[in-house]
């Protein structure tokens, strides 16, 4: 056909469109999960916390969105979904534990690096079945927000360098069909050992907190809104 590889994609991008077969993401579904979470599992006070920034940015997103067509925002789906190929071949080769989620928390990607300091499966830790704040201490992900809030519309900040408490074993709903089983996974074991290495002396099986350093970087679509944030975690030491 006639056309540059980019005409052609957008061509077959606009037909999948026109046949309901593509459609943009629905972030409101998000900001829901969010809101569920936080209702149930942390303080009023953690909670207001969390909502400053976000009653903040969501207008503006809002906003943008707004301007924009549906196929302007499946374009931006379609970008996010090449990210996503791309960060296959990045967090294969990464030997520290990393991750990524949408700008609503949902995870959509991790190495086994990040799956091992979590002690979940990394089969789990991917199409948005788990959150990023679903993984942190109350206080870290306070403490998240409040940092994303501050840098996610700066175009000149793209990354920043903080700390974390992660929760190893996280007992979630999500988890409780057999996702963890009873021996542990290999990715659980390599874990424990640590866990043991470090001298910590919880029981398998039992939640435990895990300090680190965390630097997240904010990847922003053609409109500047941040269509996807990628982790980077070094494990300091076992709470």
């Amino acid at each position: 056909e006639d056309g540059t590889r980019e005409e052609r994609l957008k061509a077959v991008i606009r037909a999948k469109y026109e046949a309901a077969l593509l459609k943009p993401y629905n972030y409101v579904k998000g900001y829901a999960r969010l809101s569920r979470w936080m209702e149930r599992n942390v303080s009023p006070e953690s909670r207001q916390a969390i909502l400053q920034p976000i009653s903040v940015l969501r207008p503006k997103f809002r906003s943008i969105a707004q301007s924009l067509k549906d196929i302007d925002l499946v374009y931006v789906e379609e970008a996010f979904e090449r990210l996503l190929l791309d960060y296959d071949r990045v967090f294969s080769a990464m030997g520290i534990p990393a991750c990524l989620w949408r700008r609503t928390g949902e995870i959509y990607k991790a190495n086994k690096g990040f799956a091992d300091l979590v002690g979940i499966d990394v089969s789990k830790l991917r199409d948005g079945r788990l959150c990023i704040y679903e993984l942190m201490s109350e206080n870290s992900a306070v403490n998240y927000w409040e940092k994303y809030g501050h840098v996610a519309f700066d175009a000149q900040q793209k990354a920043v360098l903080t700390s974390c408490v992660l929760r190893y074993k996280p007992n979630l709903p999500a988890l409780q069909s057999g996702a963890l089983s009873a021996n542990g996974t290999a990715a659980q074991k390599a874990a424990l050992k640590r866990r043991h290495l470090n001298g910590d002396s919880t029981a398998d099986g039992e939640e435990t907190f895990i300090n680190c350093c965390f630097s997240f970087t904010i990847r922003r679509d053609i409109w500047g809104i941040p269509s996807m944030i990628v982790g980077v975690l070094i494990c300091l030491r076992l709470r």
